[in-house]
């Protein structure tokens, strides 16, 4: 009797368990998959009573008090780690900025044969967003011209939400550095300046915050450490001439670019530009540029208008330690510059630069070729510049005064079109070997195009090859200089340009 009560009950047991699973598979059937059944691996039986578990004597356990987190002076110090950080955020947030590009845009409609048969209304539209920081007390912004460089206006969203409209000062594209200034128009206000930092005084290893609107979320905060200095990007990347990137993990997102990154002084160090990414987001590769190179750029930026380049008239590479002797380098990044080849009459010389000299600093700052190169180009002509140089083994300082990197196209059978703001040299046999060109070939060759000029609004670019102007053939740069000035050209003056393998017209704007 006891006997079969049990096995009813535990029969009754077993259908309920069979049902119940069977439900839930139903249940996931009918969910097309969306919810799921976990079933046993074994054949499903009629439950049995559990095995009761052994008597345990807990006197026989000792007891472990539980472990604390972390020791009390590890959360001081994280805390004290963290209270640097929440200083940096909340002395800088005020002084940066989100700069919103917008163009004018003009909807067309067309036939089947693409001709325009109506256009619309042309209204403004945002094309591109990034950061700036504030340097100035009159609204003066620092930022990446890869921001702003194809902008028909500028709209600046300070951290309290206010919006202003803004001025493009000036901007250089070799170096990704741009300077726009807010306009308030009639409304007061107080702008709220960031220090400037030394970028030379900041090692691998060191705190940095980097702050900006990536993907839009303006003044994100994040933080990392500097992961390299003197670091350079293949042009594929970057297109820039002049790099020297500080390298960082702080993650930098599309909409960073132009923010600060700064030390835990709240000093900026850097100007974050660019990232490394095969998905397009933060993978631990942010780079930045220097804040001592910004600052020269704006310097001289707001001197000039637009960034006129200096010229040493040398040629340099990177120093080897055979060329250093017994000397030993400076860092690894910055062994110094071989310096060859002095150019007859040019500031090098002037200044008593020789060949065979290392220079190891400019102004004070180590430098390698790539730093040498950009540190000329933007200190401007004129400017009187201390270099330290090591010669037959000692070391000396010399100043030398920086050129116009015009007067190279001169000293080398060029010209400066200063109306149109570009500079040519004459295209010669051996550069057109280089090419692949037909040894006759003939024409004048772009060198350097002006920021904001005549030049780059028509869309001329370094390494255009002009062959002709209007209904004038050009086989030189004096020959095209002298067509410019008799012509006077105007609006419309079409210039006959070969790029690569194509020739075409460029129109004065």
């Amino acid at each position: 009797m006891n006997t079969s009560s049990r096995v009813s009950h535990d029969s009754t047991r077993a259908g309920r368990y069979l049902r119940r699973v069977l439900w839930a598979a139903g249940f996931a059937a009918a969910l097309g998959g969306a919810a799921f059944a976990v079933l046993p691996a074994q054949p499903i039986t009629a439950p049995t009573q559990p095995a009761q578990p052994a008597p345990v004597s807990h006197a026989a356990l000792p007891l472990t008090p539980a472990k604390p987190p972390a020791s009390d002076d590890d959360i001081a110090f994280a805390n004290r780690l963290s209270k640097a950080f929440k200083g940096v955020a909340q002395s800088a947030e005020p002084s940066v900025v989100y700069i919103t590009s917008l163009q004018k845009r003009t909807p067309l409609r067309t036939d089947w044969f693409g001709n325009i048969i109506e256009r619309g209304a042309t209204t403004l539209q945002p094309t591109s967003e990034g950061s700036g920081f504030i340097v100035g007390d009159d609204g003066t912004v620092i930022t990446n011209n890869h921001v702003v460089a194809d902008a028909d206006e500028l709209q600046v969203t300070l951290s309290d939400g206010r919006q202003f409209p803004a001025t493009v000062i000036g901007r250089d594209e070799s170096t990704d550095i741009a300077i726009v200034r807010i306009n308030p128009g009639d409304r007061k206000i107080t702008f709220r300046p960031v220090k400037m930092g030394d970028s030379d005084a900041i090692d691998v290893g060191e705190w940095v915050v980097a702050i900006g609107s990536p993907f839009g979320f303006s003044h994100t905060v994040t933080a990392g450490i500097v992961s390299a200095k003197g670091r350079s990007l293949a042009p594929r990347e970057m297109g820039n001439a002049y790099q020297d990137f500080i390298q960082t993990d702080a993650a930098i997102n599309p909409g960073n670019s132009g923010g600060p990154l700064l030390n835990l002084r709240g000093e900026v160090v850097g100007v974050n530009a660019a990232i490394a990414s095969r998905t397009g987001g933060y993978e631990g590769l942010g780079f930045a540029i220097p804040s001592n190179l910004a600052k020269q750029v704006m310097d001289n930026i707001l001197a000039n208008g637009h960034l006129v380049r200096g010229w040493l008239g040398v040629n340099l590479r990177d120093a080897t330690v055979d060329d250093l002797g017994d000397i030993p380098p400076q860092s690894d990044t910055f062994k110094g510059v071989l310096i060859s080849d002095v150019m007859k009459d040019s500031p090098a010389e002037q200044g008593g630069l020789k060949d065979g000299d290392i220079i190891t600093r400019f102004r004070d700052q180590p430098v390698n070729a790539e730093r040498l190169r950009t540190a000329i180009a933007v200190a401007g002509p004129g400017a009187q510049v201390p270099l330290t140089v090591i010669r037959a083994g000692k070391f000396q300082t010399l100043t030398v005064k920086i050129g116009d990197q015009h007067d190279q196209a001169r000293a080398m059978g060029g010209a400066y079109i200063a109306d149109l703001g570009f500079s040519v040299q004459t295209f010669t046999r051996a550069m057109a070997r280089d090419r692949g060109y037909r040894p006759a070939f003939e024409g004048a060759v772009v060198t350097a195009v002006d920021p904001e000029s005549k030049a780059q609004r028509m869309r001329l670019q370094p390494g255009d090859i002009i062959v002709g102007l209007g209904d004038t053939d050009v086989s030189s740069a004096l020959q095209l200089a002298d067509a410019v000035k008799d012509k006077g050209v105007k609006s419309g003056t079409q210039f006959r340009v070969v790029r690569g393998m194509q020739q075409g017209y460029l129109a004065l704007p």
